[in-house]
């Protein structure tokens, strides 16, 4: 009976895992993505050491500690923060949603994690990362020269530019009335 068990467990993972698209980051591309998603620059290097350590890169790593205590993905979120087959947990999240290639579900239930509990929530990067020398990435492009921001439309800017010198014709109107 327990060897049909575990039997049905690997081909049901085996399913999941090749219906999701999986993708392994280089260094650099895993720089890109993490500021594109909204990490700070201030813990880029820990978050990139952290990700190097718990799923190299690869975001559809899963482990599998007991039954009731499994990781996913590229930051090996645990089951608590997802549910299986649905949303839930602490993320509101598939734990599915943590295996696929779009990693902004995956970053914004990290920072979640982070934000509760730090990251001594990772194991390896208590480990591996903390007090460590961390990966250099400032040799990587968009350290260097991140994306430019999108500037306003034009009539925003155009609004912006008239409000500033009504302001300016006020303010002149003033002194010289004095």
């Amino acid at each position: 009976m327990a060897h049909v068990r575990v039997t049905a467990i690997i081909l049901i993972g085996a399913l999941i895992f090749s219906m999701v698209q999986s993708k392994v980051f280089t260094r650099c591309q895993l720089t890109r993505e993490l500021l594109r998603n909204g990490f700070s620059r201030t813990f880029l290097s820990n978050w990139v050491c952290l990700i190097e350590q718990e799923s190299d890169r690869n975001t559809s790593a899963y482990h599998e500690k007991t039954p009731r205590k499994k990781f996913y993905g590229l930051f090996q979120i645990g089951s608590e923060y997802c549910k299986e087959r649905r949303k839930g947990g602490k993320c509101d999240i598939s734990c599915e949603a943590l295996l696929d290639e779009d990693i902004r579900d995956d970053g914004i239930c990290a920072q979640k994690v982070f934000e509760l509990e730090g990251f001594k929530y990772w194991s390896r990067w208590e480990a591996r990362c903390k007090g460590k020398t961390l990966p250099d990435i400032e040799k990587c492009p968009d350290w260097q020269y991140p994306s430019s921001r999108v500037s306003p439309p034009r009539d925003k800017r155009m609004l912006r530019g008239r409000r500033s010198a009504l302001r300016s014709k006020r303010f002149s109107s003033r002194i010289s009335r004095k």
